[in-house]
């Protein structure tokens, strides 16, 4: 059985995508000399990203279809889904699962729309829900029976979104975070990697350049 993961529609936009993120390169808000010392406020610096792709490394996008294929996933939820992505290879991963659902958010409008796109040029729309917003609002109510979360958006974030889903998460479920050595995750990663919490936790690298770790595999207990 050929996986979706390298059907024609897919490794065509993701080829596309990888191409265009390497031209545009990450850019963030623009600040005036005044602000450049500033601290800039989570909402300032996400409204300001409304052209950067974030895109997780090929190498990365491959292990999240990986394992979500091993968890035999159907029912994923997605914190920060940029252009789309790695929802790509979530969303082969759950239509090679068998079907489900890919249940995506984001906060900037413009952005999901491109996703939705992209989901759509992938043949992979129909295994994808887009939630768009402020997640700690449209994750209130998670869907029921999560079989894997992936936390890529706001890194300030990742707790509050973690202690939204974590009643839904079902015993086995795998948490997979992204960027988790940036400042400021330290309590996120004290939580997840507390045996007390209900979690077994390891640290990883799926680049060899990486001096650090800079992402983190769970799974719930």
């Amino acid at each position: 059985m050929k996986s979706t993961l390298h059907s024609t529609p897919v490794k065509e936009i993701l080829e596309s995508l990888y191409a265009d993120a390497a031209q545009t390169g990450p850019r963030g808000p623009r600040l005036t000399p005044a602000q450049s010392d500033a601290p800039i406020d989570e909402l300032t610096r996400l409204k300001g990203m409304g052209h950067a792709y974030m895109a997780v490394p090929r190498e990365f996008g491959r292990l999240l279809y990986s394992l979500a294929r091993g968890a035999r996933a159907r029912n994923v939820v997605e914190f920060g889904t940029s252009f789309g992505v790695s929802t790509i290879y979530l969303a082969a991963a759950v239509r090679d699962n068998g079907g489900g659902t890919v249940t995506t958010t984001e906060f900037l409008p413009e952005k999901a729309e491109r996703a939705r796109q992209n989901l759509a040029q992938a043949g992979l729309l129909d295994c994808v829900e887009f939630l768009v917003g402020d997640a700690r609002e449209t994750l209130a109510s998670p869907p029921r029976g999560i079989d894997m979360l992936f936390l890529d958006g706001a890194k300030v974030l990742y707790l509050d979104v973690l202690k939204l889903v974590e009643p839904q998460l079902r015993s086995g479920a795998i948490v997979a975070s992204d960027n988790t050595d940036h400042e400021g995750l330290e309590n996120f990663l004290a939580y997840i990697r507390n045996p007390d919490r209900g979690y077994t936790s390891a640290g990883i690298m799926t680049d060899p350049a990486q001096r650090t770790t800079g992402r983190e595999i769970s799974v719930r207990h």
